[in-house]
Parts: C-alpha cells; structure tokens; sequence
C-alpha cells in the first residue's frame, strides 16, 4: 500500500478511539464502570483476531477501527474508576495508574515489534492484544465496581462491600458517610455559583493557604452541588444543558481547564517520538541502507531506550504527584518539554547527536512528569459527578482527535521542516507553560466542591502579579 492509505490505516485506531470516547462516558453512568470495561473487551479482541488474519487493506482497516473503540472506552472508563475508588489522599498516585500501563505497553511493544517485524510474525504482534483481553476478561470479574457509582444507585450495601475490598482491615463507615452525604441533595443547596463568586475576585490570585478554616470550611452535606450524585444516572446533565449553563453550578473554569489539557496534551510533540522516534534517530545516527536493514540497529536501540524513559518518569510521577501536587509538576513538565524541544533542535541543525538522544531522553522524563497523565486526572479531579460522564467523553474524544491530527501532520512537518521540526513543539509548549501558570488551580487533596467553591465561575485567573512580584502558587 502506499504511504497515503498507510498512514490512514495507522490513523484509524484513533478515529475508532474518538467514536469510543463519545459514548463511553454515558454508558458508564448508566450501566456501571466494570460492566463497561468487561464488555469492551469484545471490541479488543475482535480487533485482534481481525489484525492477526488479515489479508486485504480493507479487513486491516477495520480492525485497527474496532481496536480503537476499545481504547477509546477504556481510556476514558479506567480513568473515572481510578479515581472514584482511590482514597483522597493517593488519588493522584493510582491515577497516574493509567498511564503507567500505557508505558509499560509501549514499552514491551518496541520490544516484541522488533522480534516479530518479519513476515509472518506481525500476525503474532497483532493478536497479543487479544490475549491480554482474555486475561483482563478473566480477571476483571473479582475487581468491584466504583463505590461512587455504587451510591448513586442508592446501592449503599454493595457500595460498603466494594469499600471493604478495596480497603481491607480498615474502618470504611467515614469514607461511605462522606460519600453517601456527597450524593443526597442538600435543602440548603447555594444558588448557581453563589460562594464562588463573592469569594473569588476577578483576576486575584487564590492561595487556599491564606484563607482561615473558618472562612473554609466546606461541609460534605452543606455546600454547592458539585458532590451531588444524581438517584438516577439516567439524570446526569447532557451536553445541550452544559452549553447552556443549565447546571447547579459554575463550571467553566475547570471546564476550561480539562479540555485545555486534554486537547493541548498531544500538542506537546510526544506522539511525534513515539510514533517515528526511529525514523528521527535513524536521520540523527545518520544510519545507511545496511545499517537500517540490520535489525535492532542503533536507532531501535534507542527507541526502547525511550521507552523505557517513559516507564521511570511515570513511576517518578507517581512518587511525586501527591506530593508537589499536580500544578507543580504541569509547570515542570511543560516547562521541561520547551526546554527540550530547543536542544533537540540545536543538537539536529549543528549534528550534535549525543546533545539530541539526549535531549530525546530529557522530553520523554519531562512528559512522564506531568503532561502524560495528569490531563486524564483533570476531568474526575476537577468536573462535578453529575457532568463528569458526559464531559469525562468529550474531553478523551477530545484528545484522541489531536491524536489522529499529530498522527497526519507530523510526517507533513518532519518533510517541511527536517531539522527544526521540534521549533514550533517549543514554541507550543511554552504556550502552555504560561495558560497552567495563570489558569490551571491545584486538585490535590481537594473534593471537587472545593475546587467550585474557589473556582466556580467564568474562566479566570488563579496567579497574578501583586505589587510587583510573584504571588505564588495554589497550595491544597
């Protein structure tokens, strides 16, 4: 085939993804995360058993589609029920869960692609995906579903079991108080965006460490209705009635924030090194027709080598997320990733390529930190559980559209402009240093009323300057 239909062949596991995205969220409110996820996996497989016995373009097509469905769905489920069953305080430690699996998925399959690159090994390569499917098919059952769910049931006894699993010899009954008080609607419910307003100024930097507990305190049972679980998820909010305003609360602000990082995340050039990393480090080695022939060469070498980059910046995210929090670690990310950008570009134009794998090796820890998985931590963190399904889906659909966009430009952008192709990544991701500076709040260790409490009205900035210097950073 040519390079036209191949690449919208590659492309077609994304735009299977963005159809996944736009119905996963509704679907998981409606007939629960697990039951979701278990039946996704019909999509996994059948993908698989289309991939590995392929024998025209149109069979190899479908395939990667229906294996794209399945990403999609399960990108957008597993984050909501990492989050709804992690405890508060490590809700950032068993997100970024998530993205751990996705590295360490790359990771092995750099490793197995160049063992089983040869005809006809590459049927084997496409079918593994269908037995970790069977696998996660088989296991998945034990697993139980989100208590959060669970509770907007009104399910409370099977909430209280799936607690005890998850917690095992601890006292739940706290945790189930909070989540059950979180779900039943308060009589004394603030009118749309009421506190937020009178207490967020216009432009003012908010620092929660300045406010008094007493100015703070957020009752579960008393405060908006950003906890509220709805009694039927048949009546969480639809996409019309967000567009509208027609919500309990102000929700812009963070609405704005989870689609800027979600959208923004594969504008920082990352796809670009996982997808053609060899193809890079092949023009970088400077490798001839024998040398390229000769498999692993060099380049391949490497390109596991960022691979496994990937899997130490995770784990380092992990170690780090709950405790700098997650605005922190988005400054060093996105900040890193400018910085890297440039120096793969200086190491390219003068052929410097210790400074570009380098370099390479400096974007993929810098993108682990932060832009890797904190954007997929930003809709359950940040979005009330009423919307959180609806707007959790448009936001992965979100992301997988710019994946399918990177996926056809980059290719465009590496002919145009062969060794300044990482200049506009720079300049992109600098961008985004500055919008997380000004405008993304810190989640950590915060109940998503809180975040409404301070955030919930138009889009607005959360620093500034203040006579003349730096204000600081939120603090949780």
């Amino acid at each position: 085939m040519n390079s036209t239909i191949w690449g919208l062949v590659v492309g077609l596991v994304a735009l299977g993804a963005l159809s996944g995205s736009l119905f996963a969220g509704h679907a998981a409110d409606r007939f629960g995360r697990k039951s979701v996820l278990l039946v996704n996996n019909v999509f996994f497989i059948t993908g698989a058993l289309l991939l590995g016995t392929a024998t025209t373009v149109a069979q190899l097509a479908v395939g990667r589609f229906i294996s794209g469905i399945g990403c999609g769905v399960s990108s957008t489920v597993v984050a909501m029920y990492n989050s709804e069953c992690a405890p508060l305080k490590v809700r950032g430690f068993l997100g970024v869960v998530l993205q751990l699996s996705v590295e360490v998925g790359i990771f092995f399959s750099q490793i197995i692609a160049t063992l089983l690159v040869d005809i006809p090994n590459w049927r084997i390569l496409f079918g593994l995906s269908g037995v970790i499917s069977l696998v996660q098919l088989a296991l998945l059952p034990f697993m139980p579903e989100s208590p959060k769910f669970l509770i907007n049931q009104g399910n409370t006894t099977a909430a209280t079991k799936a607690l005890q699993f998850l917690r095992p010899g601890h006292d739940v009954s706290e945790e189930l108080q909070a989540m059950v008080a979180s779900s039943i609607s308060s009589s004394h419910t603030i009118p749309n965006g009421t506190v937020a307003n009178s207490f967020v100024q216009e432009g003012e930097f908010v620092d929660e460490t300045e406010v008094s507990d007493k100015e703070k305190v957020i009752e579960i049972s008393e405060t908006t209705n950003a906890d509220l679980a709805p009694s039927n998820p048949a009546s969480s909010i639809g996409i019309v009635d967000i567009i509208k305003g027609n919500t309990p609360d102000v929700i812009w602000h963070p609405l704005f924030c989870t689609m800027f990082l979600m959208g923004f995340q594969q504008w920082t050039g990352a796809k670009g090194i996982v997808f053609y990393s060899t193809e890079i480090l092949i023009k970088v080695f400077r490798l001839n027709h024998s040398q390229i022939q000769h498999t692993p060469n060099r380049a391949q070498w490497v390109t596991i080598g960022l691979a496994g980059m990937g899997i130490v910046a995770v784990f380092a995210s992990m170690n780090l997320i709950d405790r700098l929090g997650r605005r922190q670690l988005l400054l060093i990310s996105t900040g890193g990733l400018t910085l890297s950008c440039i120096l793969v570009v200086i190491g390219s134009t003068f052929n410097l390529s210790v400074l570009s794998v380098i370099s390479m090796f400096g974007f993929k820890l810098t993108y682990g930190l932060g832009m890797a998985p904190i954007p997929w931590l930003a809709a359950s963190e940040m979005l009330p559980y009423y919307a959180l399904g609806t707007l959790n889906g448009i936001a992965s659909a979100l992301n997988w559209s710019m994946i399918f966009t990177i996926g056809l430009l980059f290719p465009l952008l590496a002919k145009a402009l062969d060794n300044f192709l990482f200049l506009p990544f720079a300049v992109l991701n600098l961008a985004a240093f500055i919008v997380v500076l000004l405008f993304v709040p810190e989640t950590k260790s915060r109940l998503i009323s809180d975040i409404l409490f301070c955030h919930g009205k138009r889009v607005h900035r959360v620093f500034s300057l203040r006579k003349g210097h730096l204000s600081g950073t939120e603090a949780a």
